[in-house]
């Protein structure tokens, strides 16, 4: 074979197998802290460099994996400032409550109380294109 063949035919090899490690080890786990308050609200705790996107998919799972609910809404009570748990830190007080004056959004950020979202619409925020895992670790109280 002449030179030229044996260095397409490694290129061809080497270069999808180079994508397919770049993407493995480009995943991210991300776990936020959650800390419940009561039966219906709960604060997450910023970790990470998580922003509101991530914030919005914790409490979605959380409502989802450990409150057991499938449906509703989650709206923020106390927007982003600093944690209750964890001086130092920030946070977001989430509730399941209906909360008066709320309003619905589509906007990610954390910085509007009364902010809500369908627990649908927060849990379907953990599958974007970003490809990272988001995990949940809950706190006892």
């Amino acid at each position: 074979m002449r030179p030229r063949t044996l260095i397409l035919i490694f290129l061809a090899i080497l270069l999808p197998t180079t994508v397919l490690a770049q993407r493995f080890f480009l995943r991210e786990i991300m776990i936020i802290p959650v800390r419940p308050i009561d039966t219906d609200t709960f604060e997450v705790i910023e970790n990470d460099g998580a922003g509101g996107t991530q914030m919005w998919c914790a409490a979605g799972k959380y409502v989802r994996d450990y409150q057991r609910q499938r449906g509703g809404s989650i709206t923020v009570l106390t927007p982003r400032a600093s944690s209750v748990a964890y001086p130092g830190r920030k946070s977001v007080m989430f509730t399941t409550k209906p909360v008066e004056n709320s309003i619905s959004s589509t906007s990610q950020g954390v910085r509007t109380a009364g902010q809500t979202f369908s627990t649908t619409h927060a849990n379907a925020l953990c599958r974007s294109r970003h490809d990272f895992y988001i995990k949940v670790r809950v706190l006892v109280p």
